[in-house]
């Protein structure tokens, strides 16, 4: 019980600014991140979720190669693409990051937290996502959870923590994929903004004047995820004049984990939430391309239809010609 606690504190204490990856970070402070080193929060077996697991040896192991594959995918994707820290990352369980920053020893670092907006990482979902393959079957169940943010937190003299940046993700629980998206956005905002004067964010506007002329040199890729079942191809292709394929999730996430300049990819992400509405969080959303080859954003659509009572968030060929014309 004492690991759950432990995981549930530092949730609290490190809670990410409501989907901030529009806004544009500080100067000031991301020139300092690279003069500490990334301690990279991980997961951990929960003693009590072990237990409940007990009489299910199956779900146990499944619980447990998942919690091993979420910190391998976080570990790879940081190893590989953060660059801002001239120091090397270090790596260490939720409960222990708690502890640091509860003791006020975590001054010399900037955090990586991760966590489940407007909820918390539930355990027993950590099995039926990254205890097998990340597939289709994964993401839907990930996406049905709600969303994911990644945050670059700045501890303080209070030992309490500072949002810096951070980075929505498109569902709950991320592939690498999305945590290679995550890391790379960091890398390339910073330095915009460390580089550009009085560079702003603006939906990525600039960025997309720079980069859309890759646009036409590279694949499309749209999981099937991504569409209904009533979308076809050559539906798609009436709104995009380049290539284009609809893929398993899996092509993607090897697109992105192999950088393959031949392919680009969409993250449907919260642009923000506004107020409660009937019981639920309206989200705005928006849809990025990214590039495969290093995250930079190529193309953006705001998607506009609706769904009963929610934005519909599936690709069709009207946020393709936005996707187009912007």
């Amino acid at each position: 019980m004492k690991k759950s606690v432990g995981i549930l504190f530092v949730v609290s204490l490190m809670a990410a600014p409501c989907f901030s990856q529009f806004k544009t970070p500080v100067a000031q402070e991301v020139n300092q991140v690279k003069n500490k080193a990334l301690l990279v929060e991980t997961q951990e077996y929960v003693t009590r979720t072990l237990m409940d697991l007990e009489n299910n040896p199956d779900a146990q192991q499944r619980y447990k190669n998942g919690v091993d594959s979420f910190n391998s995918y976080l570990k790879y994707a940081v190893d590989k693409f953060f660059k801002w820290s001239k120091k090397p990352a270090e790596y260490m369980p939720a409960s222990k990051v708690a502890a640091l920053l509860r003791d006020g020893k975590a001054i010399k670092y900037v955090i990586l937290h991760y966590t489940v907006e407007k909820s918390y990482v539930n355990p027993l979902d950590i099995g039926p996502v990254y205890g097998g393959e990340y597939n289709d079957s994964a993401r839907t169940f990930s996406k049905s959870k709600g969303y994911g943010v990644f945050s670059l937190e700045m501890p303080g003299n209070d030992n309490k923590t500072e949002d810096i940046y951070t980075v929505a993700m498109p569902v709950a629980y991320p592939s690498e994929a999305d945590m290679i998206y995550a890391i790379q956005m960091m890398h390339n905002v910073f330095t915009d903004v460390t580089k550009i004067k009085d560079y702003d964010i603006k939906d990525f506007h600039d960025n997309i004047i720079r980069n859309k002329r890759f646009l036409k040199k590279r694949t499309l890729l749209v999981a099937k995820s991504q569409v209904s079942g009533k979308t076809t191809l050559q539906e798609l292709k009436e709104g995009y004049d380049w290539p284009i394929k609809i893929v398993d999730y899996k092509t993607i996430d090897e697109a992105v984990r192999n950088s393959d300049s031949a392919y680009a990819y969409i993250e449907v992400v919260p642009l923000k939430a506004s107020a409660q509405q009937a019981g639920r969080l309206s989200t705005v959303l928006r849809d990025l391309v990214i590039d495969a080859k290093d995250g930079k954003v190529l193309g953006s659509a705001k998607p506009g239809r609706m769904d009963r009572e929610k934005v519909a968030d599936d690709i069709t060929k009207r946020e393709l010609s936005e996707m187009m014309e912007r």
